[in-house]
């Protein structure tokens, strides 16, 4: 360090010890263990005295601490503090102690690492309640409440001397704005008078120096560069994680009255939050805290945006849970704040769909923002500010924040934060991040501390008023909106894309090279995720049914209640796997009411149907959007039902169950379809497809291996899965017993496998009628940091490989010929994956399971996962899923993969019908005559009766779609996806059917007036 910037940075430490008196300690202090408050009023009970020097302990624990004081007088230039020191300011401010101040009866702030200060009024007589949580870990933390004085004028001196010094660190030293800051600091601190601290003559230099360097600096040196940096500020909040929803509901309260404080002190600060989730959880826990916000958003400085209901996963939701979470976000966001949000907001989320430009555009959504891409294993992507291209070529502005420290030598450049500062470093090393400078000098900062940290805080809102300036050699920063921000920086991209004739395009699925494992992670809340989807649709389509044909009210709010609750689980730390045991534990309940309520209300439905049907016998309900046959099951016999209409019924009758034709022995199943052998080790070592008499089994291969592999990944436990696991495997080649299973419609050999502490209980299945190979399998599993996969090497030549994402489907390499290629060594998939050449092929399906993988022929799927951290019992015991191999002539299309897939998923449905009604024995509530227009979505609409069907082209092709309607109609508009009618002039309506062009993957929302 250089003699002037030494001799600066001393005055400066000298300042920083004078800008705030000693702390007086608050006496008479009392103090209550409690729970988690049910109201903003303090328990009663056996309250007990409190000293400083006492500490609190415990996991997850709470305490209330009451004090009486009057403030001092007021102090000419100074301000008066409520301070509290917990003794844990090193402590992780997400996870440490963290507390709620209310002075006289009114709830004024949140306390935490990082806001450990409250304003006063001096004079004023208090009565002062603190809610104190500890946090999620074991902790001793102490509790001292203060009263200090900050000086505003050595505190302003401070900061206007600190920034611009810090600023010059960013600077070459050889450079001329290096030099000019210093100088001018220099001659302010020359006035600067320390002989008598907090004298007369102290005051007076003071103020000379802060004059001097407004006049001679600020004004006069500064404001030369044209980047800006916006400052938005922001706080985190992870709905759970570390800690419960329970404790969520008190991190949003503490967060947001620490900003309406800070709100009250700067008048310039703005601040942004996305989540209606947490602010429903305000509405219901703090109402007076909530009119306050409802206040700031009236004056625009409060804003509210971010489109979904909570920052949910976008890998493992299906469809529909996207279009619900931007329905139900945007629609809380305009009835409580009159805001139509149109910005995607997810920060932190493990990777974004290719499916999301197209549902985003569709709801009124036009931009989107993240940060978390940069957490890339491999590969930086090239652009910043970009047009980003769905599968079905729908595009959305998207900026990705670059906000980061400046490296350090040799560092790679690529993370960046959600969690900012406002430090010249930031503010440097943000610009210098940005990579889409030709097109605009406009990146942001989201600055303030998240998770329960309080998001920003004085000190950086201090600094930002000096960043603001221009410091030599920095960009300036400006306090902003995330909207404005980004209607600039798009403005900016567009019009320099205008004149070059180029703009920043990402085509395809933006993947996240990191975080792979949370495809797999807490199989049992994926696969509850997964039910409850295809529940809630069923539920909706037979309650449309119900209302339509029986008169039954359709079960609006309570639908859309399981679809909220549905949502929050969806949250990215949650349906992940990466959350704590207890959070898991809450997750159960909520799915467990959701299944509950889902399976009343559709049988409810569904016995409404049946007793008024013609036929007897057998009602056979199919849920999907195209006819089909199945096996169905009621009062425990096996039935096939033949070519149940789409979204309707066939009555069939009931008969006595025929034997299976499928030929079945310990060590082999043959159908009409397939030859199928097992090897000593219950893997299948030939499977012969007798329509296309060839081989699927790769020679010297085995198909259904269970592969099982060490999996400590480098960081991140449960999130991750390092690219080094396959080094290690072992296969669970032991079978403890096999047996033949015979049913009337299928066969299958049931074996278990003993592996470590675990059993694998499996049957495979082959039908008399369907060419689908089922694995139905329980795993009653005792490993950790071990890793199943289910291996199929296939006899198939393919380059690429076809997965299932949301409205759609996409291809990826199955070989690893570049970076980008090899970091796609796992991948997340819905409901199938497929490895064809041309004329032939194989899908893997599945009713649960996301994490996929393919290498050369060799198509995987990830069955559990079993981290430690955060959840030491993740995983373990219990867990059901089934599988299936589905070969097929021709590719995915012509195999029917993805109807067969949806059936998997959604099987037919059964219940005795007497008959002697007035419905028909067979009914369609709508159809599609094109099988790869997928009819996916049946329901009221959310402000009227008019009902809603929503279908999507699955096979990226152009077609002109025929719907068949059910019902009488007077009318049908083609609408978005928030079910608002948009201009289709191509709509033609001929009887019951609708005619309509449908592109590439294309989603479209009916809207039918009823008759």
């Amino acid at each position: 360090m250089d003699y002037l910037s030494e001799k600066i940075r001393v005055i400066v430490q000298q300042l920083s010890l004078l800008r705030q008196s000693e702390p007086e300690p608050l006496e008479g202090v009392t103090y209550l263990p409690a729970g988690y408050k049910a109201s903003n009023t303090p328990p009663e009970g056996n309250w007990m005295p409190w000293s400083r020097e006492d500490t609190i302990r415990g996991k997850d624990a709470h305490y209330w601490f009451h004090v009486s004081f009057a403030a001092p007088p007021a102090q000419e230039g100074r301000q008066l503090f409520f301070q509290l020191e917990t003794g844990c300011n090193s402590v992780w401010d997400a996870v440490g102690p963290q507390s709620l101040l209310y002075l006289n009866g009114e709830m004024v702030q949140g306390l935490d690492v990082n806001h450990q200060e409250v304003l006063l009024t001096p004079g004023q007589a208090y009565d002062a309640y603190l809610y104190l949580y500890t946090g999620p870990n074991e902790l001793a933390a102490q509790c001292r409440m203060e009263l200090t004085w900050l000086d505003s004028a050595v505190n302003g001196l401070y900061y206007d001397l600190k920034v611009p010094l810090d600023a010059a660190g960013c600077l070459d030293k050889e450079s001329e704005d290096y030099w000019r800051i210093l100088r001018a600091l220099e001659r302010a601190v020359q006035l600067v008078d320390l002989r008598s601290p907090r004298s007369e003559a102290f005051y007076k230099s003071v103020d000379a120096a802060r004059t001097c360097l407004r006049e001679e600096f600020f004004q006069k040196e500064c404001g030369r560069q044209a980047p800006v940096v916006n400052c938005v500020g922001h706080t985190h909040i992870d709905i759970a994680w570390l800690w419960t929803l329970a404790q969520t509901r008190e991190k949003a309260q503490r967060s947001f009255s620490t900003v309406l404080r800070l709100m009250e002190q700067y008048p310039e600060y703005k601040f942004m939050s996305s989540q209606p989730q947490l602010y429903q959880y305000v509405k219901e826990d703090a109402p007076e805290l909530y009119q306050q916000i409802l206040q700031r958003v009236r004056e625009g400085r409060w804003e509210v945006e971010g489109a979904m209901w909570l920052e949910a996963d976008c890998n493992l939701p299906s469809g529909e849970s996207l279009v619900r979470q931007i329905l139900h976000g945007k629609r809380f966001m305009q009835e409580e704040f009159g805001v139509d949000s149109h910005i995607l907001w997810l920060p932190d989320v493990f990777g974004y769909s290719a499916a999301l430009p197209q549902i985003l555009l569709k709801s009124g959504v036009d931009q989107f923002f993240t940060t978390k891409i940069s957490w890339n294993e491999y590969n930086k992507l090239p652009y910043d500010a970009f047009l980003w291209q769905g599968i079905d070529g729908s595009e959305v502005f998207t900026s990705f924040g670059t906000a980061r420290d400046m490296p350090k030598p040799g560092e790679w450049d690529i993370h960046t934060t959600y969690t900012g500062t406002t430090e010249p470093t930031m503010v440097q090393g943000t610009w210098d991040r940005f990579q889409q400078k030709e097109f605009s000098d406009q990146t942001v900062i989201t600055y303030g501390f998240g998770d329960g940290g309080g998001g920003p805080t004085r000190h950086n809102l201090e600094t930002q008023r000096r960043t603001a300036w221009g410091l030599p050699g920095l960009p300036r920063t400006r306090i902003n909106t995330a909207e404005d921000y980004m209607a600039q920086l798009e403005a900016d991209l567009r019009a320099r894309a205008a004149e070059a004739g180029r703009i920043p395009r990402w085509v395809g699925e933006l993947y996240l090279e990191y975080h792979r494992g949370t495809y797999t992670s807490i199989a049992k809340n994926k696969r509850n995720n997964r039910k409850s989807e295809m529940l809630l649709h069923k539920a909706e389509s037979l309650a449309v049914l119900a209302d339509a044909l029986c008169g039954r009210t359709y079960p609006r709010e309570e639908l859309r209640g399981l679809w909220q609750t549905v949502l929050l689980n969806q949250f990215h730390d949650i349906i992940p796997g990466s959350s704590i045991h207890e959070v898991y534990e809450d997750s159960d309940r909520q799915y467990a009411q959701v299944l509950d309520q889902g399976q009343r209300l559709s049988g409810q439905a569904l016995e409404a149907l049946a007793g008024q049907v013609s036929g007897q016998g057998l009602l056979v309900y199919n849920p999907l959007g195209f006819a089909r046959s199945g096996m169905v099951s009621c009062g425990g016999v096996q039935y096939w039902a033949e070519d149940v209409p789409a979204m309707g019924w066939r009555v069939i009758p009931l008969k006595q169950a025929e034997a299976s034709k499928v030929k079945a022995a310990p060590g082999s199943l043959e159908n009409e379809f397939y030859r199928l052998e097992l090897d000593n080790t219950g893997a299948i070592s030939s499977l012969v497809d007798k329509r296309a008499d060839r081989e699927l089994c790769l020679p010297g291969c085995r198909l259904n291996e269970l592969q099982v592999f060490e999996d400590f990944p480098r960081a991140w436990d449960a999130w991750e899965i390092s690219a080094y696991y396959k080094d290690k495997m072992w296969v669970a080649d032991q079978v403890a017993s096999l047996e033949v299973v015979e049913e009337s419609t299928r066969k299958g050999i049931r074996m278990v496998k003993p592996y470590g502490d675990s059993a694998i209980t499996q049957t495979i299945y082959l039908y008399d009628r369907s060419p689908r190979i089922d694995f139905e399998t329980e795993v009653d599993w005792h490993q950790r940091h071990q890793l199943l996969k289910a291996a199929f090497p296939l006899d198939v030549h393919a380059s690429q490989a076809a997965y299932e994402i949301q409205f759609g489907h996409v291809l990826r390499p199955t070989h690893r010929n570049t970076s980008w290629d090899e970091a796609r060594f796992e991948v997340c998939a819905h409901k199938w994956a497929d490895l064809s050449e041309d004329g032939y092929g194989a899908a893997l399906l599945n009713d649960c399971k996301y994490g996929y993988s393919a290498e050369g022929s060799v198509l995987k799927l990830s069955l559990l996962k079993s981290a430690t951290h955060p959840d030491p019992e993740a995983d373990q015991g219990r867990h059901t899923f089934t599988y299936s191999l589905l070969p097929h002539s021709g590719g995915f299309r012509d195999g029917g993969v993805v109807q067969e897939a949806y059936g998997l998923n959604q099987p037919l449905q059964a219940v005795p019908a007497a008959g002697g009604g007035t419905l028909p024995e067979t009914f369609s509530l709508a159809s599609c005559a094109q099988p790869g227009v997928i009819l996916e979505t049946v329901k009221l609409a959310e402000d009227g009766e008019d009902l809603i069907f929503r279908f999507y082209e699955a096979y990226d092709r152009r077609v002109r779609a025929d719907i068949t309607l059910g019902v009488p109609f007077d009318s049908v508009t083609v609408c978005d996806l928030l079910e608002r009618p948009v201009e289709t002039p191509e709509l033609q309506v001929s009887g019951q059917t609708v005619t309509l062009p449908v592109r590439n993957f294309e989603i479209v929302t009916l809207r039918v007036r009823r008759s």
